[in-house]
């Protein structure tokens, strides 16, 4: 009588394991990808007074990602965001014209899901081999940020290190990215 009760709780166990990773499987072949192109963000930046070496606090702000415009855009009533991965990320030299990174030699990308950045994530880094460049790319190297964020939103900072002295006047610049969102519908 024990050894049938052992076999019945064995089957019944099977079976809901069989159920529960058929309907993972169901839920991965429905789910879709949606590639999300950030607004581009205007920025200026003056860094006078920093020194060669110090890094310091470039650009950072607050990615809006509207998780139900994209569940609406793509026909899907509700859903999650499974993963969330980023694809592209620069940041281009806009004014004086003939400004470049000259001044700087590194640029790290970091995450995190409050504005304080605590914990920050790093997502990629750029070192600049080329002082006339206009636009700096960089290389990511950590892009999955699910695991980092809370919501579907999340706060992105840019950190740069100087080679030397900073121009004295204001630099204006933009940065453009993407990321690729994974949703899984209910």
């Amino acid at each position: 009588m024990k050894t049938l009760k052992n076999i019945a709780t064995f089957i019944l166990l099977g079976i809901s394991l069989i159920n529960l990773s058929s309907c993972e499987k169901v839920k991965d072949l429905a789910a879709s990808d949606v590639t999300l192109n950030l607004p581009q963000q205007h920025f200026t930046f003056s860094g006078s007074s920093m020194k060669s070496g110090d890094e310091v606090v470039l650009y950072s702000n607050f990615v809006e990602v509207n998780l139900d415009s994209i569940l609406n855009a793509e026909g899907i009533s509700s859903g999650s965001l499974t993963a969330t991965t980023f694809t592209t990320l620069s940041i281009t030299m806009e004014q004086p014209v003939d400004s470049t990174f000259h001044w700087m030699s590194s640029m790290r990308a970091v995450v995190s899901d409050n504005e304080n950045f605590s914990p920050e994530h790093e997502v990629g880094n750029a070192v600049n081999n080329d002082p006339l460049s206009k636009t700096v790319t960089v290389t990511l190297n950590n892009t999955n940020i699910t695991q980092y964020l809370t919501q579907p939103s999340f706060w992105l900072r840019l950190y740069c290190t100087p080679t030397g002295p900073m121009p004295s006047y204001s630099i204006g610049m933009f940065m453009d990215g993407s990321v690729k969102l994974r949703i899984t519908p209910f």
